[in-house]
């Protein structure tokens, strides 16, 4: 009985030590982005962050990889988006149960790439690992923030490669160092007794690699100084008038009035407002005229248009009625002189908050979320490029710029400057706007194209093609920016022509690995 309870005892210890070590390596992962503790986010952690996980994913077996990945995916998108507890409790709850789900599938695949190559697994873990957080960037679920790769948004030098290989070959570079270590120190979490296999030659390899990306990314960076510029006015108002009544709605466009008439006195090539920035259908209620408070709101926008005599782009509730069927489109509208030159339906949905294709299957789950007064949109199909004054804008709209695809299929169609209006300030931590910022600044070192991003609170800022922020304002405040923008279309980069072929390589190299490995370990090979 003695020894049973001893043996018990020291199972529930090892099992409260890997567990500890799950937790630290979540936290260093959620500290190594805009996080609570710092808003710029701590990027050098995210090099050793992972570290404690693969010690323990070479200390465990296949069963306790399935439950401790779970364990590990809730608790660090807890910890990384503990900003959704102030935006949607639901929201707080998902996410990381959508992560956890994931991460019970990783770590089984890098606990098989340990068992199936005792010497060299790391380096398939390694490919494993930029394989994944390229696949969970993909469909319906599609999340781009999180990508550890998006923690080195300062380390400009190092990311310069992400014109070549998108934000992945970033993330094997900062993903390397933990899986290597934690390989080094699989036969304990102390072991000094590494062989130069284990730990000294892939340390070479990994400090090369490091060299050369940052050499890349100081040589390939480009030269604007002889390029046009572009001196649009971003509108910052804080105020964020979505779904709060026509009072707020008239509250808002008094402060955008107030803050536009301050930027045109110096005279601006345009004026940018965010996101929705204006609520009520500028289309709907022209042509139907019903609720006069809205059409007074869209007379007095267009009388002020005019009267600036420059250029408005600015968010939209796009509404179309047909019958009984009612679109929204989450749009952005060009304006010149008060007459429409274009408009632009978002194409990549947020999931759950503005669509749910699945409403035949879930119809309970699809109920449930119309209850909580959701307003779907609808999923735009074109991809509408803006002129003016010679430069052709690559609208984006919200988390669009979170996507490479996006950003890289505009550039291919002749963008010279990203376009994005965003509103971010459904949450009040700065953080929240500063990951998405993060991710933003890698779009324009991929395509090489500078890129505007005007939001309803923050961040907004004017980022060039080398990945720089030449101007921006705090979050939570109100005010306007005007900044010389680059027109920079002098290069096309790899990324751009290829798109996400390093992603698809990993992919690739994962499950050939894998059954590969399995295929040995039968010995059918």
């Amino acid at each position: 009985m003695n020894i049973k309870n001893a043996i018990s005892k020291e199972n529930l210890l090892t099992i409260l030590f890997e567990l500890l070590l799950l937790s630290a390596g979540a936290l260093l992962f959620a500290l190594s982005f805009p996080s609570f503790v710092y808003k710029w986010g701590i990027g050098p952690l995210a090099f050793i962050a992972m570290v404690p996980v693969f010690i323990v994913i070479h200390r465990i077996g296949f069963i306790k990889s399935v439950i401790y990945g779970a364990f590990f995916g809730y608790i660090s998108y807890s910890l990384f988006n503990y900003w959704l507890a102030t935006f949607d409790p639901m929201a707080f709850v998902a996410v990381p149960l959508i992560y956890a789900s994931y991460f019970l599938v990783l770590f089984p695949a890098l606990k098989m790439a340990d068992n199936l190559f005792p010497r060299k697994g790391y380096i398939l873990q390694i490919f494993i690992w930029v394989a994944y957080e390229y696949l969970r960037t993909k469909g319906f679920l599609g999340y781009s923030y999180g990508v550890i790769g998006y923690t080195q948004y300062n380390f400009l030098s190092l990311i310069g490669m992400a014109d070549i290989t998108g934000v992945s070959g970033v993330t094997l570079i900062v993903i390397y160092p933990s899986v290597v270590i934690g390989n080094a120190f699989k036969k304990g979490i102390v072991n000094f007794k590494v062989t130069y296999r284990e730990w000294i030659r892939p340390s070479v390899i990994w400090l090369v690699l490091f060299t050369l990306f940052n050499v890349y990314g100081l040589v390939s960076r480009v030269d604007y100084s002889n390029s046009p510029v572009w001196r649009p006015a971003l509108i910052q108002h804080n105020i964020n008038s979505w779904r709060s009544g026509i009072d707020v709605f008239e509250s808002a466009l008094d402060k955008l009035f107030l803050i536009s008439e301050e930027a045109l006195e110096e005279k601006p090539d345009a004026i940018i407002w965010s996101e929705t920035a204006f609520v009520p259908s500028i289309n709907y209620y022209l042509k139907t005229r019903s609720e006069r408070r809205r059409v007074e709101m869209i007379q007095n926008l267009f009388t002020f248009m005019k009267k600036g005599d420059v250029p408005f782009f600015l968010g939209n509730n796009d509404l179309y009625v047909t019958g009984e069927k009612r679109v929204n489109y989450n749009s952005v509208l060009h304006y010149d002189q008060g007459e429409l030159k274009g408009n632009y339906h978002k194409t990549h949905l947020v999931p759950f908050s503005e669509h749910f294709p699945y409403e035949n299957i879930l119809p309970g789950l699809y109920n449930y979320i119309l209850s909580l007064k959701v307003n779907f949109y609808g999923k735009g199909e074109e991809y509408t490029l803006f002129e003016q004054d010679g430069i052709k804008l690559a609208p984006l709209i919200c988390f669009e710029d979170t996507f490479g695809y996006l950003s890289r299929e505009f550039v291919n169609r002749g963008g010279d400057i990203l376009l994005n209006l965003t509103n971010d300030s459904w949450s009040p931590e700065a953080s929240c706007n500063i990951q998405h910022m993060a991710i933003a600044i890698f779009r324009t070192i991929e395509n090489r194209r500078s890129m505007i991003r005007s939001t309803t609170g923050g961040f907004t800022t004017v980022i060039d093609p080398n990945g720089k922020r030449l101007g921006e304002l705090e979050p939570f405040t109100d005010g306007f920016l005007i900044t010389e923008t680059p027109v920079f279309r002098d290069r096309t980069t790899i990324y751009t022509i290829w798109g996400n072929w390093f992603d698809i390589l990993s992919v690739i190299i994962s499950l050939v690995g894998l059954v590969l490995g399995v295929l040995f370990k039968i010995k059918l090979f």
